[in-house]
């Protein structure tokens, strides 16, 4: 019993640290809208993971493609509302019980 407690807490740890990252990428997008003079600017979740490093590109090719047209889906949608989503979904599943 105490394994699976250390678990649930760590994903609610981990929801946590997602939907934290999608407000700092949101917020980087609305200082970047500001500094384009309005004109909205919001991040992929493609240009954040080529941001820190990682090529979604290089992933897609190892793909099926189904699960390759899916994966660039996701991808296409903006940073900060796939972490929050994910982030709450982990939160949620992880929720304490009573």
């Amino acid at each position: 019993m105490p394994m699976k407690k250390w678990l649930l807490i760590g994903l609610r740890l981990l929801g946590m640290l997602f939907v934290a990252h999608a407000l700092m990428l949101l917020g980087a997008d609305e200082i970047s809208t500001l500094e384009a003079g309005g004109v909205r600017m919001i991040r992929s979740l493609e240009q954040i993971l080529t941001l820190y490093g990682a090529d979604p590109a290089a992933w897609q090719t190892n793909l099926p493609m189904p699960l390759a047209s899916a994966v660039m889906l996701v991808l296409s949608w903006p940073g900060w509302a796939v972490l929050a989503v994910g982030g709450g979904l982990i939160a949620f599943i992880a929720r304490p019980r009573e």
